[in-house]
């Protein structure tokens, strides 16, 4: 079986690469209209060839089938298709032979280019127009086999299926995905996955569609949930603590946040200034200030108005000994609305805008509506324009002790502000010091955000990195950006030549060197022939500059303001 299967395989991937990946009917439908009988007339038809031996597909011969039709003549049934000759491509419908009623000629797009192909148009006499039929293919490629081989399918005629089992398997998708799964949840599932195929009737894929929708809405499902400080916004509720396993679903229109209150201190939750509905009650073990210990969960359900609006709450607690009476907190419920991302990026814009060496007006303005912006209540677009406004307004200022009056002070303080770069201790960036291959690594690696990789290094220096640079030595190796010298060492100490450094800004771009220009620098022989096709790439992206007087100076180690400069560059493009 798996040899037939694989010798089915490599028939209709070779038909595929020199017929075309395009259908044939979409090919076919441009040529000659075949013509029909003056006594019948033959209707387009939505026709689904499906794999035999997996109905969650359509076969791969549908490729050499297009146009079909259907008409009745004489109280009988017909099926009309035009049948690719390419490969000697033969179709048998319920066991039986097509009548031959027309032939043409169709050039069809292939990935070798326009082809000519003739097909043939048959008639095919069939019991009933609405039941699955099942057919049969041959085909035969000569130099591959030395006999025809043949494949099942099944034929279902006008079952308008695509929209809605499209819509099915998107919903089975989610509901696979949802934690916790109810008992009518994993039944509605079940039943979903048995219609979840081309043979089904669009009326059993609609009914379960809608019943898997509904059971779906109906399932508590664990959901994101901030339980927001009322007094400060950009804080959660203490109160978070005593509050679990937040779900939401919805019945008869009707939207429901439940969650688990710990009835430690006598704990209450108000929603909407409602009580909830006790539905559950267990025990857990938690971890508190004096250890591990037992505490009850009460269940409830709330009926809120919008799920997807910040809606108001309120705890209550009672701590005997200590209040002599309930406290209580107002608090502000967000549901899934996930932004912690977006907070931890702007709070980090913020302190690298307080730590920069200018300070002006406009800078301390923009930082004071960032702050404004960190709320859990807030829109995610409005916190990332804020964070953006941040950017903008910290590339404009002199960031380091030492860059204000250097030509590179607007890129480093535009790397700086990205996140890119960082300065030394004392507030200087020493941006005419010379950078090693383990810096510029990371500074590429971090510029262009490049993927993280876990395989372990194999350069005989490897202990000679310093941990700050192994993920990124890792990363760059995993990109292909880096590959080290021909002794297997990585030299990560050694100051990084301006030719490596255009080597390895092309390779972290993928910017193909096959069509590299001549180089025209003076000094272009002395650049290692194996770095000139990335060194012209990098020239003609504008990735580098020469050095004056028409030269690279390859060998020349890159400045900090160089590499920083180039950097972001290639994260611009």
């Amino acid at each position: 079986m798996y040899s037939k299967l694989v010798k089915r395989g490599a028939v209709l991937l070779t038909a595929a690469m020199l017929v075309g990946t395009i259908p044939a009917y979409a090919a076919a439908a441009e040529a000659t209209a075949v013509v029909t009988s003056a006594t019948d007339v033959a209707q387009p038809a939505i026709i689904h060839y499906v794999n035999s031996e997996d109905p969650t597909k359509a076969s791969s011969v549908a490729t050499f089938l297009a146009n079909p039709k259907v008409y009745t003549k004489d109280g009988k049934s017909y099926f009309r298709v035009d049948i690719q000759q390419v490969y000697d491509v033969t179709l048998t419908v319920a066991g039986k032979e097509g009548t031959k009623v027309a032939e043409y000629q169709a050039t069809v797009q292939g990935r070798n280019g326009a082809q000519e192909v003739t097909y043939f148009t048959y008639d095919y006499g069939v019991e009933s127009l609405s039941e699955i039929i099942k057919a049969n293919t041959t085909y035969m490629v000569p130099g591959v086999f030395t006999e025809p081989q043949a494949h099942d399918l099944y034929l279902v005629i006008n079952n308008d299926i695509d929209g809605v089992i499209k819509q099915l398997g998107t919903a089975i998708v989610a509901a696979e995905s949802a934690e916790p799964k109810t008992e009518p949840l994993t039944k509605a599932l079940a039943s979903a996955k048995k219609v979840n195929n081309l043979l089904a009737k669009k009326a059993d894929i609609e009914a379960a569609l809608a019943a898997l929708t509904k059971v779906a809405s109906e399932s508590p499902t664990n959901a994101q949930v901030y339980y927001v400080n009322d007094s400060d916004p950009s804080k959660i509720s203490s109160m978070a603590a005593y509050i679990a396993n937040p779900k939401t679903y919805a019945k008869d229109g009707v939207s429901y946040l439940r969650i688990d209150v710990m009835q430690k201190y006598d704990v209450k939750v108000s929603v909407e200034g409602k009580e909830g509905t006790k539905v559950a009650e267990h025990t857990a073990t938690v971890q508190g200030r004096q250890g591990s210990e037992e505490v009850t969960f009460f269940t409830f359900d709330y009926a809120v108005k919008d799920l997807n609006t910040a809606f108001t709450a309120s705890a209550s607690y009672f701590v005997p000994g200590v209040f002599t009476e309930p406290q209580s907190h107002s608090i502000s419920v967000v549901v899934n609305h996930n932004i912690d991302a977006e907070l931890a990026t702007i709070q980090a814009k913020i302190t690298l805008a307080e730590a920069a060496v200018e300070q002006t007006d406009a800078l301390k303005a923009t930082v004071e509506k960032a702050k404004q912006a960190i709320s859990y209540l807030n829109a995610k677009s409005n916190i990332q324009n804020a964070t953006d406004a941040l950017v903008e307004a910290l590339s404009k200022v002199n960031v380091f002790t030492d860059t204000e009056k250097h030509w590179a002070k607007p890129n480093i303080s535009q790397a700086y502000a990205q996140g890119i770069v960082n300065g030394y201790v004392n507030g200087s960036y020493a941006p005419d010091r010379t950078m090693t291959r383990a810096e510029f690594t990371k500074l590429v690696v971090t510029g262009l955000n490049l993927p993280a990789a876990k395989q372990e290094l194999t350069f005989a220096d490897k202990d000679q990195i310093a941990a700050w640079a192994t993920d990124s030595v890792k990363n760059a190796v995993a990109a292909g950006v880096i590959t080290g010298y021909g002794d297997n060492t990585f030299a990560p100490g050694k100051n990084i030549s301006r030719a490596e450094l255009a080597v390895m800004v092309v390779k972290a771009l993928k910017l193909s060197v096959d069509k590299a220009p001549k180089l025209t620098f003076e000094d272009a022989a002395g650049i290692p022939e194996y770095a000139k096709p990335y060194v012209a790439i990098a020239v003609e992206k504008g990735l580098v500059n020469g050095v004056g007087k028409n030269k690279f100076a390859p060998a020349k180690a890159a400045t900090r303001a160089e590499a920083t400069a180039i950097v972001l560059r290639a994260a611009s493009l």
